[in-house]
């Protein structure tokens, strides 16, 4: 079996059979609170033999009030498993609300990680016309991320592309034509392709939400599939009223799969892709979660699905 010679894992199998974590990293914020303090990234102790364990070991603020931190996302995964020069280093935590980036250094100390390095959202802006970050993936040694809108907060938004010394390359896409807003993304090069979502653009979600705002909309209900190679959109579908605000995709861990999943959030649903043998994209809906009828709200509560995870074995 060939060395395990850069960060992450050969395959799924592989990293199915992959110890435990010691710790873990989560990020606390203050937004809606009232509480005028940066927010933080707390270190949990999760080794069940530790006498801290389930414990917060140690908090890092960031340097800024009002970041409202969100997704994060490493510095390498698998994606750059065969280069022995990349390591997983460094979490790389955004702010949805400042666009201010923390490179957060969390393998000199794991219990006790410090800050690395600060990409302000005033550059980011200034630069690449970006702004509101959301889903940070890791392609070989540089990173894209999703942002949500332009330095003005109005959509669609494009993505991001770092270096990895978090340096601005610029903007990822080449041609954005055809995506009203963006969201989550994910890819599988082998199969040259990436799929995005949509949210709204900052300007109209930032403020909070507002149901008539779906039915002018200004929420999003479409995935679009991308070329990859060529940094281009190649199909986009439409999911229809059944599909309101998709946002977190989800592709199968097996890097030679098509298939793929997303969560429509205000209509509850989960959506099915997948490349026939012909090469056609099918997008199916596989499940519904049913609304519920809650006190005081103008119409039946829908299940809300803000996140899906698949497990490691697909």
């Amino acid at each position: 079996m060939a060395c395990c010679t850069g960060p992450g894992y050969a395959s799924p199998a592989e990293a199915i059979k992959a110890p435990k974590e010691k710790v873990v990293y989560t990020i606390c914020i203050y937004t809606g609170t009232g509480i005028q303090q940066p927010d933080y990234l707390a270190t949990v102790d999760v080794d069940e033999e530790s006498p801290t364990f389930g414990k917060v070991i140690s908090r890092l603020e960031t340097t800024t009030i009002g970041d409202e931190l969100h997704h994060m996302g490493w510095n390498a995964c698998s994606s750059c498993h065969g280069d022995d020069s990349m390591s997983r280093k460094y979490l790389i935590v955004p702010g949805v609300r400042s666009s201010n980036f923390y490179i957060i250094d969390t393998a000199t100390d794991p219990r006790n990680p410090t800050l690395f390095k600060t990409i302000s959202g005033e550059e980011i802006k200034s630069k690449v016309n970006l702004s509101t970050p959301h889903t940070v993936h890791c392609l070989g040694s540089d990173i894209i991320v999703s942002m949500l809108g332009d330095a003005n907060g109005d959509g669609p938004g494009g993505f991001l592309h770092l270096n990895k010394d978090f340096e601005i390359i610029g903007r990822w896409e080449n041609d954005i034509t055809g995506m009203n807003f963006g969201y989550d993304f994910w890819y599988q090069p082998r199969h040259n392709m990436m799929v995005s979502s949509e949210w709204a653009s900052p300007n109209t979600f930032m403020p909070g939400f507002d149901l008539d705002d779906v039915a002018e909309n200004k929420y999003g209900r479409s995935i679009h599939f991308w070329d990859f190679k060529n940094r281009k959109i190649e199909q986009t579908v439409d999911l229809g009223a059944e599909g309101l605000i998709p946002l977190e995709v989800r592709f199968h861990h097996d890097p030679d799969s098509t298939h793929g999943f997303v969560g429509a959030t205000l209509s509850s649903n989960i959506f099915h892709w997948y490349k026939d043998n012909s090469g056609e994209t099918i997008v199916e809906k596989i499940i519904d979660v049913e609304p519920v009828n809650v006190e005081h709200f103008p119409v039946p509560m829908p299940g809300l699905i803000t996140d899906i995870l698949l497990s490691m074995d697909d």
